[in-house]
């Protein structure tokens, strides 16, 4: 992380010593955070007394992401009200804490630095829409200007037929011998993989999603193993098209490094949710096998043994407004033949649970390793989402 840049904010002609005072209550607080004062684009402002605010409007406002540490003396905290309500106002992304109050308040300064990265990362991305939405997620589909005034990213529209058959591609022998454990003939799934790496490449593409029934209702192929070659690495892929989940991918990525498991909720009971899906990275997995894909029985789809116990559970609303997050514990790896392929039994809270019964957001939802839920939430505070 690179040093946070703080600037000391006072009222118009304040005395050295409220200044020196605030740097000692920083070096007092902040052990593991590496900063430095600077009075130019800070990440952070710390409000040492009223009559501050246009000070502080002066320096943000130009800004898209910003810090406010507040103190309880010298009516530092209602400046900061002042100045948070015109971030609100400004669509500046912004949070307030006290910092005489506020437990782990590093902890908080280290997830704004992720935070802040991700966002800025994000507006730079390019996410592909291959074919359609799929006709099933009809609570799944995002406005692409809603998504660009939002996230700043761009969704482009592309269509299958803009590209030639992927019958006409070479086979990939790299491709083949990444699952070459598989006695499937792999040769049309390495087709489908050369095909959608022309599409990322010639249109420049950080993410996609792909509508990939036509695939296999038309030629009896998946797009299953491509999109795990393409997850596992490091390129964002989602599978029928959703770009609710796909959008969910590509920020956890940039927050955490980790390209998440996207999977149906096939099931939810009591303090436990089942979730399957026929395509996973296959670093995510300690161990695989190919199998036809579930639904229709025909092209290859992967069987995989997730690789982590403690997950977080994530997932958007298609307003971009809402946000379901959870930590939950892997009690079981199931291998049912009434689901798809990869399978997981998650016990959750009897409040998560009957949240997702009672208010889900929709189907897919995302599977991170390990407890990211503070980050997540962090994240979705910064940018007005709603955690649920």
């Amino acid at each position: 992380m690179d040093k946070l840049k703080i600037s000391l904010i006072a009222f118009p002609g304040a005395p050295r010593e409220v200044f020196e005072r605030g740097e000692k209550i920083l070096q007092s607080k902040l052990n593991t955070v590496e900063y430095l004062i600077t009075d130019k684009d800070p990440d952070m402002i710390f409000i040492l007394t009223g009559g501050s605010e246009n000070h502080a409007k002066a320096l943000i406002e130009n800004s898209k992401t910003i810090f406010i540490l507040a103190l309880t003396e010298n009516n530092s905290f209602a400046a900061s009200t002042e100045i948070k309500a015109y971030c609100n106002q400004n669509n500046i992304d912004s949070v307030l804490y006290n910092i005489d109050i506020e437990e782990r308040i590093e902890d908080k300064m280290k997830y704004f630095a992720a935070c802040k990265n991700a966002i800025e990362h994000l507006k730079n991305y390019k996410i592909g829409l291959i074919g359609n939405v799929s006709e099933w997620l009809i609570a799944s589909d995002v406005d692409k200007n809603l998504i660009k005034n939002k996230m700043g990213m761009q969704l482009q529209k592309i269509h299958w037929n803009d590209y030639p058959d992927f019958r006409e591609y070479a086979v990939n022998k790299e491709f083949k011998y990444h699952f070459n454990e598989s006695d499937f003939n792999l040769d049309d799934s390495s087709k489908i993989y050369n095909l959608l790496s022309q599409i990322s490449s010639q249109k420049e593409l950080d993410a996609i999603t792909v509508e990939c029934f036509p695939l296999v209702k038309e030629h009896a192929v998946t797009a299953c193993l491509a999109l795990s070659k393409f997850n596992t690495d490091g390129l964002p892929a989602g599978c029928e098209g959703d770009i609710t989940s796909i959008i969910c991918k590509t920020i956890v990525k940039e927050l955490t490094g980790q390209i998440p498991w996207m999977a149906n909720m096939v099931s939810v009971k009591n303090e436990e949710i089942f979730l399957a899906h026929c395509t996973i990275a296959t670093n995510l997995v300690k161990s695989y096998e190919i199998k036809t894909h579930f639904e229709t029985d025909l092209g290859t789809a992967i069987q995989g043994e997730y690789n982590q116990d403690t997950v977080t559970i994530f997932r958007l609303d298609n307003e971009l407004n809402k946000a379901f997050v959870a930590l939950g514990e892997i009690i079981e790896r199931p291998t049912k033949q009434d689901a798809c392929r990869t399978q997981i039994s998650v016990k959750l809270t009897s409040a998560y649970t009957d949240k997702l019964k009672e208010d889900p957001l929709g189907n897919h939802h995302l599977v991170l390793a390990g407890d990211y839920t503070e980050l997540l939430n962090f994240y979705c505070k910064l940018m007005k989402i709603e955690v649920v």
